[in-house]
């Protein structure tokens, strides 16, 4: 009986690792045609069917079996409980009818993508239990992001050389994995990876691939034993991550990336200053009595100089770089705003904020958060419930918006709901402040233990907590980008942190008691 169990154990876990390996495998499909026809949503991953399947076999059976869940799930588990209230709530607002829409609809359509990232934050926090699991982890994450990058290489040809003979045989494979925006198209000059539009596939690189290359390569670390001129797999991914990245000519996706080169460059910036001081103060302290030494604050100073003026020199480049590809960019560099629109602006003008978005050509996103906004000052503390912001777009959406031919094809065309397109003004519409405040506190919580995490000796955990750190600070800008729960990336990247720092916690619980015992002894 016993060898029966042991080894239907050991079935499951191969079975389990393999659907895993699928899963991480797989996550550059996020809209992937059978599941959007099935469920009516664009946001789709195919990596739902193998992590639910983990979700059924491994995570709600192991939760059941052992009764905790990582600490670090705590504030998620209040989030989900303030969501659900808000919901409940909602039935008791008056909420106008839009579309022949219901609210239990709306609600059970939302709250499913908010399950669909649950199962994948679950499912992560506990399968990853060991050492060697983080190591495979990395290896698939790495080539499921080397074959998103496979292919996007071969859209950057054709839309680098031949945006006006697109091969139809390239759409049409891209057809079987992902469902393609209509707004498409080569002669824009922006690829879109295996995803339903190009701002996806920056958002993907931006929030798992870019920060776990540029932690591997940071902590000069690998998943994989192979070199090339010395240069890890990593080392090459992340190159060719960063050159499709700009190929994509992100906007929202640039600033998410900036904000992690910022936090990069100032780890590197007090590794090298720490360097260069202690160099020129060993090289003082050798010199002559009758030299002349400068005082250690001048030195600091003029090393700090140094580095800030290389970095700002790099910060122009792909500024530079970045506004070849982007009219938009270009537009703010010919016409920078003037001193009365950044007022405006700072002070939260609506007037001002849509008549600046209506230069630089963002009109249309800033009405879609305009419209968060307002359903906020509403409704301000539990909001309207998932998904029912856009029951309100018609009364709370500014009026400016309705002359752009975007805004009226939601309004009058399409079947479903306008979504607000930001995760932090959907948070603030849909579950309040006390929703986004619990949510917000969550992040904080996951930063706080992927930092104690990076103390952890095992290279793999480390480079991830670190991964992890970047991913944080790119999910600010995203913020601003993505507003479904059905995203996978940030969920994963929450699921390792939780995982990581039980695996951190348990080994320092056991070094302290092993301690305990020697004392004693």
């Amino acid at each position: 009986m016993i060898e029966a169990t042991g080894r239907f154990n050991t079935n499951l876990e191969k079975l389990g690792e393999i659907l895993w390996a699928i899963a991480l495998i797989c996550l550059p499909i996020t809209s992937f045609p059978l599941f959007a026809s099935l469920t009516g949503a664009v946001v789709a991953p195919f990596s739902i069917v193998p992590i639910f399947i983990l979700l059924v076999i491994w995570s709600i059976p192991l939760i059941l079996r052992r009764g905790v869940l990582p600490r670090e799930s705590i504030p998620l588990v209040l989030f989900t409980l303030v969501a659900i209230v808000s919901c409940a709530a909602a039935y008791f607002f008056f909420i106008p009818g839009f579309k022949g829409k219901t609210v239990f609809g709306q609600e059970t359509r939302a709250l499913f993508t908010l399950a669909v990232g649950l199962a994948f934050f679950l499912v992560t926090a506990t399968w990853l239990s060991s050492g060697q699991r983080f190591t495979n982890s990395w290896k698939y994450i790495t080539i499921g992001g080397f074959l998103s990058l496979l292919w996007t290489g071969f859209q950057a040809y054709f839309v680098l050389n031949h945006a006006q003979n697109y091969p139809s045989w390239l759409i049409e494979i891209q057809s079987w994995l992902a469902v393609i925006s209509p707004a498409f198209s080569p002669r824009y000059g922006r690829v879109n990876g295996m995803t339903y539009e190009a701002s996806w596939f920056a958002h993907q690189m931006v929030m798992l691939y870019l920060p776990l290359w540029l932690a591997s390569s940071y902590y000069k670390t690998s998943a994989f034993k192979y070199r090339i001129f010395r240069l890890s797999i990593e080392n090459i991914c992340l190159a060719l991550g960063l050159i499709a990245f700009f190929l994509s000519s992100p906007r929202i996706g640039l600033i998410s990336l900036l904000l992690i080169l910022a936090y990069l460059f100032i780890k590197i910036n007090l590794l090298i200053h720490g360097k260069i001081v202690e160099f020129i103060s060993s090289r003082q302290s050798r010199a002559k009595p009758d030299s002349i030494r400068s005082h250690p604050t001048v030195i600091r100073m003029l090393a700090s100089a140094a580095i800030i003026s290389l970095y700002i020199v790099i910060l122009a480049g792909i500024f530079y770089f970045a506004i070849q590809r982007d009219y938009r960019l270009n537009m703010l560099v010919k016409e920078p705003p003037t001193l009365e629109e950044i007022v405006g602006v700072s002070t939260l003008d609506q007037n001002t904020l849509l008549s600046v978005s209506h230069r630089f050509i963002f009109l249309e996103r800033m009405v879609y958060w305009l419209n968060g906004w307002n359903v906020f000052n509403q409704y301000p503390w539990l909001g309207v419930g998932l998904g029912n912001s856009g029951f309100f777009f018609p009364q709370l959406a500014p009026a400016m918006g309705w002359a752009t031919y975007e805004i009226r094809n939601v309004l009058f065309y399409l079947t479903q709901l306008p979504n607000v397109k930001s995760f932090w003004f959907r948070l603030l519409a849909e579950t309040g402040l006390v929703g986004f405040s619990v949510f917000i506190t969550w992040l904080y919580v996951l930063y706080q233990s992927s930092r104690s995490t990076q103390k952890y000796r095992n290279p793999t955990v480390k480079t991830l907590a670190f991964t992890s750190q970047l991913a944080l600070l790119a999910f600010i800008g995203e913020g601003f980008s993505i507003d479904s729960f059905a995203m996978p990336y940030f969920w994963v990247i929450a699921g390792v942190i939780a995982a990581s720092g039980m695996i951190y916690r348990r080994e320092r619980s056991m070094k302290s008691e092993n301690q305990s015992l020697i004392t004693m002894k």
